[in-house]
């Protein structure tokens, strides 16, 4: 027996020694010390080998074939200390400590990376699972993301633009949009689309870059973290950063959203009775018989609603037999429920050499109104090698093609929403009998009514599908780079980076109702192309002296240079359907343009680190600009900055709870030149028939010379804190000080110049605010709660205006006044109504400074009503996690501004234009003396000026949206054969823009008050309202 056991123990370590010497399985599950769950994509690497894997969505990780000779696991992650782990038997339970000295440690900055414990500026990261929205372009993801950062929709069709602005505006004349940056390469924002500015709607070229090929995104808000853009970098900059091949082997990522919008709030309209009602009381106000009255109202709707011919008796009740058989909900009929689908699939990898990213997108986003769409084809490649140890090489490339079919967004006839709010109930979308039933044509089919009371020969739903307003774009952003290092710390890197912009644009006017048949049909031909090339090199530099000195220092020069070609053809008299010139009898004149600008650019960087506790940072860029003239081309800007990690020193370091204290202290100066006109400091002339010699046109000045016209230039104080304490809770204040110099302001000038003004550097204005940003981690499991919050108070001053003062602003209902707001609303001041004529009354100034009523319009006197941009704005996300499911809500709020409601000033004319639709406000009109009421007396032609500007239609614009709602559940890695095949799966449902919730009650319109824009204002504001989304979705990893 003794023999037996012997013999057996020996077979079993024989066994095991040839086990162990062709390799053996370690595996284990990496998990957080600070919550207890499992970390995802955490490396684990066998020391001293290439052999290693990383963790799955629970944390778990096995690695085959492992020497009996190898001892120990390194295992590391961001934001983790790295850890040895000894190889044992059985499975390891690894668990991290997190970092706070390496956490978030590197952000994508100017020309560069940094280490966010060195940064000395301002700025925010947002990584790619934040920007995740139902838009297709990624800039409208970041409303109340970022604190100082204000996004407005400029409109809720597919793929229009944003109004995007970075601590306030600093410019009055110029653009106050932000630079943007991808990959490193400076490019544009520009409005391309020729169609989409006379349809008073917007493209958004931003939109030509897919959010799924998005790794993160910096927003750059002070001169140290943005004035190396030199004279790009007033408004601030936005860093997009694109994603790249990831440690380990190939990975394939597929992701399919669908989503269905529609319209949230709207407004409550009158019925077709109570319409008719009301003009058929102010016919029989003007002493019109009771058949007189039917008639008439008849007349002024285009149509009866009602089936008999005299549907309202002498006192204006519904006679027997009497029937409403027209009741049109415009609002309904126009908008609609509008589905759309993204699909896009990339494959990635990434070895001790080379990384690569690969990536095509297919989007369809319909719009909630007729024939309005967006669709973008979007590839991308991103592949970066080190071809030796000196020599390194990338080559990013991104392609898209995308085809915009937009709506007309004005108060003309050919907008969809301005007579969906305008045609009154009793108007039928279709052709009907007296019992209102639909009259159908030879074929069966039921006709358009073209007939109505507001925009002649138009309807809503049929012209949209009739008339075309189609825009294709096609963008080819490219950046190749090579770069040589020298020696241990001293490099050289050349970037080329062209950029291709070309779009083809088609209107077409139908020959048979609507604008076309003036034309007998009419169609307009564009062409645009923008090629943009930069060429950047520099030099960098790095070291380290005696572990406790760190230097950088970046030295280089920048060529940027765009050529802008447009082309534009018009043809009239359309040979049947055709949509050619080809097939026009007559043309407009055609024309085209080229223009060319050029910047080149010096600039250098230097950052100076002591053991990593004083950091310190300067920056200097000098820019030549073609736009100017010869004596202000060149502009020099420059920035300075420090920070001091103050929990490093020796009478903190004992305290534990306080993982991060940083202060922060930056001032630099920066430019802008951006919306400026290419040749703005040129002498132009133009042909012209105001010009006439004899009977010929002749040539006369449109624009003076203006040699001495040059860069406006801001100058940024910013002093900040950044702060974590128990590991649990985290935040940031800033304070900053923006001043804006030598703006472009419009000079009047005196008549014998033949010009009404001139283009001059004489204005000067500033913002001042605080940024606060406060983070917990309320909850650590196993239910996990993370809470963040965002704040932005900035207020602007006007500090000069070349001398003037009080100038009225018409455009916006502005007055600028010396030491006052920009966006200052100016307007007379509503009193009410007379309780005993119902005519309206405003507040009148007089002489001697007392205040009394009048209800004679032009006697009101205009008085400052407050400003249009909040005292406050930001952002509420809390994120749920339990299990594998996700939850997150966002909330967005502004506080204080006001907004005027143009739309709702329409609606409530009090019979100014008798026919169009209102309110059901209106029903609430003075009817009777003694009466009180806020809505004065209807009347047939209303000349009172009721509705015209006055604070009777302004609002308080404090708000609170419940922006996003996003639930999400990570598949188990236990599925079977599925999990085989499927390394990972996510599926989610979110809900976007569901509710507004305003502090004004008075407020009747859209929950979307972005369409008003910053000013709080626009003359015809149809444009559409961002819409209410569903979503689901799924992505799945091979």
């Amino acid at each position: 027996m003794k023999r037996k056991l012997t013999l057996m123990l020996a077979l079993l370590f024989v066994w095991t020694g040839v086990a162990w010497s062709q390799g053996v399985t370690v595996k284990g599950v990496v998990t957080s010390e600070e919550d207890g769950l499992p970390i995802v994509g955490a490396s684990v690497l066998v020391k001293g080998t290439t052999q290693g894997t990383i963790t799955d969505v629970d944390g778990n990780f096995m690695i085959s074939g492992v020497k009996a000779d190898s001892k120990t696991l390194i295992v590391s992650f961001v934001g983790m200390k790295s850890k040895e782990v000894a190889i044992k038997k059985g499975e390891l339970k690894i668990v991290m400590k997190s970092d706070a000295e390496v956490l978030d440690e590197v952000m994508v900055v100017a020309y560069g990376t940094v280490k966010k414990s060195a940064f000395t500026g301002s700025a925010t990261v947002v990584d790619q699972d934040k920007i995740k929205s139902p838009a297709v372009s990624f800039d409208k993801s970041l409303a109340g993301q970022v604190s100082g950062v204000q996004v407005m929709s400029n409109s809720g069709q597919p793929g229009s633009g944003t109004s995007f602005r970075i601590r306030g505006s600093g410019s009055l004349k110029a653009s106050n949009e932000p630079l943007y940056v991808i990959d490193g390469v400076a490019t544009t924002s520009t409005e391309y689309s020729s169609i989409a500015e006379e349809n008073e709607s917007s493209s958004n070229i931003l939109s030509s870059i897919n959010p799924n090929d998005i790794e993160s995104i910096t927003v750059l808000k002070d001169a140290a973290a943005a004035a190396l853009y030199g004279s790009r970098a007033a408004n601030g900059v936005v860093v997009i950063t694109t994603k790249s091949g990831k440690e380990g082997k190939a990975r394939v990522n597929f992701n399919a959203q669908f989503s269905w919008s529609k319209l949230g709030k709207a407004y409550d309209m009158m019925s077709s009775a109570d319409m008719y009602k009301m003009i058929y009381q102010g016919y029989r106000a003007k002493g019109e018989t009771m058949e007189e009255a039917n008639a008439s109202a008849q007349g002024a709707l285009t149509h009866n609603p009602y089936n008999v011919e005299n549907p309202l008796d002498e006192n204006g009740n519904v006679v027997d037999g009497a029937k409403l058989v027209v009741d049109t909900d415009w609002q309904k009929e126009v908008f609609r429920t509008a589905p759309s689908q993204d699909y896009n699939m990339n494959v990635s990898g990434k070895n001790d050499k080379t990384n690569y990213f690969f990536s095509i997108g297919y989007t369809k986003q319909g719009g909630i109104t007729p024939a309005s769409d967006f669709k973008r084809y979007s590839a991308k490649a991103n592949i970066n090698t080190k071809v030796n140890r000196w020599f390194n090489a990338g080559l990013n490339v991104t392609f898209s093609h995308s085809i915009q079919n937009t709506t007309v967004e004005s108060s003309a006839g050919a907008s969809p929403l301005y007579n969906a709010l305008s045609f009154p109930n009793a108007v039928p979308v279709y052709i009907v009998d007296n019992e209102g039933n639909p009259v159908l044509d030879e074929n069966g089919n039921k006709q358009y009514n073209f007939t109505n009371p507001v925009s002649r020969d138009f309807n809503p739903l049929a012209i949209p599908l009739m008339d075309v307003n189609r825009s294709k774009f096609y963008r080819l952003l490219a950046s190749g780079y090579a770069e040589i290092t020298f020696f241990k710390g001293l490099s050289f890197k050349t970037v080329f980076s062209p950029d291709y912009v070309s779009t083809d644009e088609h209107r077409y006017w139908n020959k048979e109702h609507g604008n076309g048949p003036t034309y007998n049909g009419r169609l307009d031909k564009y062409h645009h192309v923008d090629l943009m090339y930069t060429s950047t090199n520099t030099f960098n530099y790095t070291n380290v002296f005696k572990d406790v000195h760190s230097l950088n220092v970046m030295a280089g020069m920048e060529y940027w240079q765009s050529t802008y070609e447009t082309l534009y053809a018009g043809g009239r008299g359309l040979l049947g359907d055709m949509q050619e010139l080809a097939g026009a009898s007559g043309s407009f004149s055609p024309s085209s343009d080229t223009t060319k600008e050029t910047l080149i650019s010096y600039f250098g960087r230097a950052e100076y680190a002591y053991k990593d506790k004083y950091n310190f940072s300067a920056s200097l860029r000098a820019d030549g600009s073609s736009i100017f003239g010869a004596d202000t081309k060149w502009g020099t800007f420059w920035s300075l900055g420090a920070s001091w990690r103050i929990n490093q020193e020796d009478f903190l370091k004992d305290i534990e709870w306080i993982d991060n204290l940083k202060l922060r202290l930056s001032y630099g100066t920066s430019g802008n030149k951006s919306g400026l006109a290419r040749y703005a400091s040129l002498g132009l002339w133009t042909t012209s028939a105001d010009y006439l010699y004899g009977s010929n046109i002749g040539v006369g000045h449109d624009q003076l010379v203006n040699a001495l016209l040059g860069w406006e230039k801001q100058g940024m104080f910013n002093v900040g804190v950044d702060f974590s304490f128990w590991n649990r809770f985290y935040g940031s204040v800033d304070f900053f000080n923006k001043t804006s110099d030598g703006l472009l302001y419009d000079v009047p000038l005196a008549l014998q110049n033949g010009l009404s003004s001139i283009t001059m550097n004489a204005a000067k204005t500033s913002n001042t605010g605080f940024e606060i940003v406060l983070g917990a981690n309320i909850l650590r499991g196993p239910l996990v709660w993370n809470m963040d919050l965002n704040a932005s108070f900035i207020k602007d001053k006007i500090k000069d205006l070349n001398g003037e003062n009080d100038v009225r602003m018409t455009d916006y209902q502005k007055i600028w006044s010396v030491g006052g707001s920009q966006y200052e609303f100016y307007m007379p001041t509503w009193a009410g109504v007379d309780p005993d004529n119902g005519s309206p009354l405003w507040y009148k100034v007089n002489d001697d400074g007392t205040r009394t009523t009048t209800s004679v319009y032009s006697e009101a006197t205009y008085e400052r009503q407050g400003r249009s941009t909040p005292l406050a704005y930001g952002g509420f996300i809390n994120t749920f996690s339990y299990k594998n499911f996700d939850l997150t809500i966002q909330l967005n709020y502004s506080l204080g501004g006001k907004i005027y409601d143009n739309i709702y000033a329409g609606m409530m004319h009090d019979g100014a234009t008798t026919a169009q639709n209102m309110h059901v406000d209106a029903l609430e009109a003075w009817t009777t003396p003694g009466q009180q009421t806020n809505v004065p007396k209807y009347a047939i032609n209303n000349a009172t000026n009721s509705a015209s500007l006055s604070s009777r239609f302004l609002y308080d614009a404090t708000n609170v949206k419940l922006k996003t709602i996003t639930l999400s559940y990570t598949l188990p890695k236990n599925l079977g054969v599925f999990s085989k095949v499927i390394s990972g799966a996510k599926l989610w449902v979110s809900a976007d823009n569901l509710c507004t919730w305003f502090a004004d009650k008075g407020y009747k319109g859209y929950d979307d008050i972005d369409i008003y824009g910053v000013q709080g204002y626009k003359t015809y504001p149809y444009s559409f309202p961002t819409p209410r989304t569903f979503s689901i979705g799924a992505n799945l990893t091979f």
